[in-house]
């Protein structure tokens, strides 16, 4: 089938939605939204009106966005992730499908983070929307998103699974700078002091932020980093929603240079708390003032470096334990001259436009609010390979079973 699109904000990451949906002839108009003339008016040079109309709109206005949404088959929120919440009730009065790049509201705060509510949230609307025949895909990014689907494409070829290992690769090698935020300034600052949150065995385990760190050696042209244990969403949906249960799931990210070990003083401060000070008589926020001086995302396309996403899977197959991993990753330099973004924004925009796509060709068919790993990965697969993104898969075996995990 084909039908209309609405990308809620278009900067770097909606950009790269944009770009890839327009040759799409499945795509019959791109309903752009934003508040930001400025990203409007970027769109409409680079592309014109032939496909794309342009709206600015506050995405928290119901109103208006119920008036454009009740032309669009599939809604994409690439703007703030608290407005998923309200869209997801939108999509489903309007009936529209819905595709976000992560999942709930507000889900950083200064103790941890929200990312059980969100999926209990979830769950909770699940069967109204599987009883309207309506998909709702959420965390399609990036990680979350292709970190799931690799996950679950990784799982199917195990009899039994042992652990799942999700690392990000993001670097940046460029001396400008000492933290390098590639996407919200707010979210990397709040994701990195909150509780390193891994499963095990069942149960959800908790240790200080920024404190359990190792060297990774990662396909070239990535190479060794120094990648730190971190709480994100998949640790909790891929112990809920994967076919086969894993005994233990953790996520690690690269922090390039210092920029861990400054991030953890800054916290250890409290010049990331939000609680506001007064200096010289003005009530300052620290936390504000820190994001204030970092760069913004989007200012950073002129930057060495490579996004990436490597997933590791380990279990038993037959008679022997074996380890399974796909990495894939794409230079900021590339991604740039693709599409005028970093890499970063590349890898989270993409998987969401090539979900519109699947979808309008019937090729997603599952109903309701689903996580990335409930889908069928092969699709996604074989679409990444379209787009240029290299996919190296390695197996290697650990040992012989004489006996179960």
């Amino acid at each position: 089938m084909s039908g209309n699109v609405m990308v809620i904000g278009v900067g770097g990451v909606g950009h790269v939605i944009v770009s890839t949906l327009i040759p799409d002839p499945l795509v019959d108009q791109i309903i752009a939204v934003d508040i930001s003339e400025k990203n409007l008016k970027h769109l409409e040079e680079k592309y014109g009106r032939e496909k794309i109309s342009i709206h600015k709109v506050d995405a928290r206005n119901s109103d208006q966005l119920s008036k454009l949404m009740k032309n669009a088959s599939i809604l994409v929120n690439a703007a703030h992730y608290s407005l998923n919440l309200n869209l997801i009730e939108n999509c489903l009065r309007n009936k529209c499908n819905f595709i976000s790049l992560t999942g709930g509201e507000e889900l950083w705060i200064e103790e941890g983070s929200r990312f059980k509510e969100m999926v209990e949230l979830h769950l909770q609307r699940d069967s109204e929307w599987r009883k309207n025949e309506l998909t709702g895909i959420l965390g399609l990014g990036e990680d979350p998103g292709l970190s799931n689907i690799f996950a679950r494409y990784l799982v199917e070829n195990f009899d039994e699974l042992d652990e799942v290992v999700i690392r990000d690769a993001d670097t940046v090698e460029d001396n400008r700078f000492i933290i390098v935020p590639l996407w919200s300034r707010e979210e990397l600052l709040l994701s990195s002091i909150a509780p390193a949150i891994y499963y095990e065995d069942g149960v959800f385990k908790k240790a200080e932020p920024l404190s359990i760190c190792q060297e990774h050696v990662f396909p070239d042209p990535v190479k060794v980093k120094k990648i730190y244990l971190k709480e994100h969403p998949e640790v909790w949906t891929l112990s809920v929603f994967l076919p086969k249960k894993a005994r233990r799931i953790s996520f690690w990210y690269n922090y390039d240079g210092l920029s861990a070990e400054i991030i953890r003083a800054l916290w250890k401060m409290k010049l990331l708390s939000r609680e506001k000070v007064n200096v010289k008589g003005v009530q300052v926020s620290p936390f504000d003032v820190v994001v204030e001086v970092l760069p913004q995302p989007i200012d950073l396309v002129d930057i060495q470096g490579y996004a990436g996403i490597e997933v590791e899977v380990k279990g038993r197959k037959n008679d022997a334990f074996l380890s399974q991993k796909i990495f894939t990753y794409i230079s900021h330099k590339e991604a740039y001259d693709r599409v005028g973004v970093n890499g970063t924004s590349y890898l989270v925009g993409l998987p969401a436009a090539i979900g519109v796509s699947l979808l309008l060709r019937g090729e997603l068919r599952g109903k309701g609010l689903l996580f990335p790993e409930q889908l069928n990965p092969q699709p996604f697969i074989k679409e990444l390979t379209k787009h240029n993104l290299p996919l190296i898969f390695e197996e290697r075996r650990i040992s012989e079973l004489r006996e179960p995990l």
